[in-house]
């Protein structure tokens, strides 16, 4: 009998356990580990925030065909970021402060921030991989992912 390769369809969404900007454990005051939980690339949230994310660049490219290049680096951070915000289903174990009128402001918010932009920085390779999303990362860390394959 042939092996029915459904059976490793990727994670609808999984927790993402952060690091600081050294690669250490990202932990609370309590020694808690901090994390946020992501939609993956077999998602449909990640497949249209990915669209969306191609539909602006491709939108600039037209309006300025002979600089395309450098309208992609001049606008890269911030189409990461609007790509987080729409993949990004909770900050786990944190909050980034402030008055928000939604959660998603404060997942902006701290994107935004450079002075923790190893974190949008890690999310962003994750959010962007397989890797977290994978049944192996399930057999692997049973608490990450958050999500069974269906």
């Amino acid at each position: 009998m042939m092996f029915d390769i459904t059976r490793k369809r990727a994670l609808e969404t999984a927790k993402i356990d952060l690091t600081d900007g050294e690669g250490a454990p990202l932990l609370d005051d309590d020694g808690n580990r901090l994390s946020a939980t992501l939609c993956g690339p077999g998602s449909k949230t990640w497949q249209q925030a990915d669209a969306d994310r191609s539909r602006k660049q491709a939108s600039r490219a037209e309006k300025n065909p002979r600089r395309i290049a450098s309208t992609i680096i001049d606008h890269r951070r911030d189409d990461e970021i609007d790509f987080l915000v729409a993949i990004t289903v909770s900050f786990n174990g944190w909050i980034y402060p402030g008055d928000f009128s939604s959660q998603r402001d404060m997942f902006r918010a701290a994107y935004a921030d450079d002075s923790i932009g190893y974190i949008r920085d890690q999310l962003s390779a994750a959010g962007n991989g397989w890797e977290s999303f994978s049944t192996s990362a399930l057999k692997a860390s049973p608490s990450t992912p958050v999500n069974s394959p269906g």
